[in-house]
């Protein structure tokens, strides 16, 4: 009787991470076109990437961490996962609304202020944390390391605006980073042989180095404020425009100048 009751549960809970992977799978490839589709549109209407708004998103300091987040995520029990997300998701929910008050907090850090906080090396430093240990051991530690890494994401989300506030540039970030987390949860899932585990243990050392190394790096400089350029008094132009003269010579270059009321006279 206890056999064939931990056979059902058991065959309930491959059916159940069955359909978690195919939806999980289908969101993948939504976001994979969706994100392929906005690129594409950009390089047709523009003929660069350079001011793509998730251009800053594919970046190595932004990808690592949430890699290992989606590995972290992936290979947890199915009935953990949900809990460890959510925690996840609070933290960058929190950390959005509350970015001044954890920038105060992370401030006084050497380098703070020059380098994005630092968020980029204090998320890998969390992530590897977690994926060191055991799977068995990742749950209890990630209820509190999750949403502290979730608010660190958010702020990097924040800080990796290439715009000017665009109102659009949030939303997309935070679909992408999304979309990167089940991603890599995806393909945690789907590969559960051993070596699996022992990879993403690895993968979890090289954040822990590449935290420490780069979060080393930036705090070495000592440098806690920002500091603004040296102002430098411009030299006296003459000329019709002071000061703008250069700036008229450059228009000129590119096509004829408007008419004015001194060339008439002068005419």
């Amino acid at each position: 009787m206890a056999r064939d009751l931990m056979a059902k549960r058991a065959t309930l809970e491959q059916r159940s991470r069955r359909l978690t992977l195919i939806v999980v799978g289908v969101l993948v490839f939504a976001g994979a076109v969706a994100i392929a589709a906005s690129a594409v549109t950009v390089w047709m209407e523009q003929g660069t990437l350079d001011h793509w708004l998730l251009l800053t998103t594919f970046t190595a300091e932004r990808l690592l961490p949430l890699l290992g987040a989606g590995l972290l995520l992936g290979q947890m029990p199915l009935c953990r996962w949900p809990i460890a997300a959510a925690l996840l998701v609070a933290g960058i929910a929190t950390g959005l609304p509350w970015h001044d008050e954890l920038m105060q907090l992370l401030a006084p850090l050497p380098g703070a202020p020059t380098h994005f906080f630092l968020v980029g090396p204090l998320a890998c430093l969390l992530a590897g944390l977690l994926l060191v240990l055991p799977p068995s051991l990742r749950f209890w530690p990630s209820l509190l390391v999750m949403p502290v890494m979730g608010a660190a994401l958010a702020l990097a989300v924040d800080f990796s605006d290439p715009t000017f506030h665009d109102r659009a540039y949030l939303p997309w970030a935070l679909v992408t980073t999304v979309w990167v987390l089940l991603a890599a949860g995806l393909v945690a899932g789907l590969f559960t042989a051993s070596w699996t585990v022992i990879a993403s243990r690895v993968f979890g050392s090289w954040l822990l180095a590449i935290g420490a190394l780069y979060g080393g790096a930036y705090m070495a400089s000592k440098q806690t404020e920002l500091v603004p350029p040296p102002f430098v008094q411009p030299s006296v132009i003459g000329g019709n425009f002071p000061g703008f003269d250069p700036i008229l010579k450059s228009f000129e270059r590119w096509g004829p100048r408007r008419r004015t009321l001194q060339d008439g006279r002068e005419g």
